[in-house]
């Protein structure tokens, strides 16, 4: 049975009524416990939580209604019987409204009903706890599944990061340019992508795609790459063309971060004024991680050396953007650049 070594309270201003249903119920193995009047019963509930209360409904004072509505809340789980008198089955269905479980009539005339009535209630209380139980651990492990899921998911983020600067330090080791160009173009192109407006979200994507802009240049000739003087109209047109090779490594990844890669790779030699290379589109038709990818990268090559030139002084290299605004550059996006300057000048000192 389920009521057997239950806890059950029960509540009835009729001492004679109280104490048959404790003696049946004690009979069958419960443990019952009784109270005369709702106020020692919330006095009770205040301390314990009963298996089961029978309680009257029609009581001095705190009547069985003012027990069910302060005892409910708190215990939503355990099972309210209410007795009620004959021909007053309105306020058992109140009753029931406001947080009972069933009702059985005054007087009991069989006991059978009421340990049927009970062992009915405690089987669904029983129930109801296991749905409940099992719906935490079912969360619980939702829960741990999601944050390995995310955990497994930030390494793959982290991962894939480092195998992209890892190609780009490749790029730059073979055209003999230091490997520090390739991290400081990322941390100028976030930083200006902040500055432009770009959200958090973007300006890391962005942090990651564009040193991935001249990896097209793993198809060109080292005799190109590392030629210290100036190229041939030839050589500089196959040179265009690491653009292209570039776009075609990462267009077809499904990856957004590899799509924007693509994006920055073909366009990040296009020219404000249209005079660029490959397509010649101008203005805001170039990409916009394009346009800024443009300004770091010109600025960070033109003040470190090269196979083919010196660095430049940095009052030298100002001069020249500020010369080519509307031309080469995007005159809000070096605007900025150069409004933030000593911010970009922290990161070129900090990664020479």
């Amino acid at each position: 049975m389920e009521s057997e070594g239950k806890a059950i309270l029960i509540v009835d201003d009729e001492m004679a009524i109280r104490e048959s249903i404790a003696d049946y119920l004690e009979d069958t193995g419960c443990f019952p416990e009784t109270a005369s009047n709702g106020v020692e019963a919330l006095d009770k509930l205040a301390v314990k939580e009963y298996d089961a209360v029978i309680l009257d409904l029609n009581m001095p004072g705190v009547d069985g209604f003012g027990v069910i509505e302060k005892t409910f809340p708190r215990y939503p789980e355990m099972p309210i019987i209410v007795l009620s008198g004959v021909g007053v089955l309105d306020k058992a269905v109140e009753a029931i409204r406001k947080g009972a479980w069933d009702f059985l009539g005054k007087p009991i005339e069989s006991f059978s009903v009421l340990s049927l009535t009970l062992n009915r209630a405690l089987e669904r209380a029983r129930l109801l706890k296991e749905n409940r139980l099992y719906k935490e651990h079912l969360e619980d492990e939702v829960r741990k599944k999601t944050e390995q899921v995310l955990e497994m998911s930030r390494s793959l983020i982290l991962t894939q990061k480092e195998i992209i600067l890892r190609l780009g330090d490749v790029v730059e080791t073979r055209s003999h340019e230091t490997g520090n160009h390739v991290l400081r173009v990322s941390e100028h192109a976030a930083l200006l992508g902040k500055l432009a407006g770009m959200s958090h979200d973007e300006a890391e994507d962005l942090k990651v795609a564009s040193p991935m802009h001249d990896v097209g240049k793993i198809g060109i000739s080292d005799l190109i790459l590392n030629k210290p003087g100036k190229l041939t109209d030839e050589e500089f047109i196959l040179m265009q063309q690491h653009t292209v090779m570039g776009y075609n490594i990462f267009y077809k990844s499904s990856l957004p971060v590899l799509q924007l890669a693509a994006e920055i790779a073909l366009n990040h030699h296009e020219k404000w004024n249209g005079e660029g290379y490959p397509n010649g589109i101008a203005g805001d038709k170039i990409p916009f991680s394009a346009r800024i990818t443009t300004v770091v990268d010109v600025f960070d090559a033109i003040t470190h050396a090269r196979v083919y030139k010196e660095a430049w002084t940095m009052d030298d290299s100002l001069t020249f953007m500020r010369e080519n605004s509307g031309l080469i550059f995007d005159p809000e996006l070096l605007s900025l650049f150069i409004k933030h300057f000593d911010a970009f000048l922290d990161i070129h000192t900090r990664l020479p």
